[in-house]
């Protein structure tokens, strides 16, 4: 993996205000995705948006970790649901037509 596409967890953490120990739980639960670089965790680019996404419901709204795998979770099937209909509108169409 190329390192340019990469962060590194600390660097995260300290941008963020936000406990090491926090992104650990989040990569151990498979919420994000966590790489290792010449034994530095780094976090690829892609993941950052999910990843911030998940300190402001733990840091805005107090949140703690298991709160935040269950809303993760649910999320998950929302765009996995958002999906599914739009894959079936346009199977639809094709008989509206």
């Amino acid at each position: 993996m190329r390192t340019e596409n990469l962060i590194t967890v600390n660097d995260f953490c300290v941008y963020h205000n936000v406990e090491y120990t926090f992104v650990d739980y989040l990569a151990d639960a498979g919420m994000v995705k966590v790489t290792t670089v010449n034994q530095t965790n780094c976090i690829p680019l892609d993941e950052i948006q999910k990843l911030e996404q998940l300190v402001r419901l733990h840091n805005e709204l107090e949140i703690n970790e298991p709160g935040i795998a269950t809303i993760n979770n649910l999320l998950q099937k929302l765009e996995d649901m958002e999906q599914e209909m739009s894959v079936l509108r346009s199977k639809l169409r094709l008989y509206e037509g």
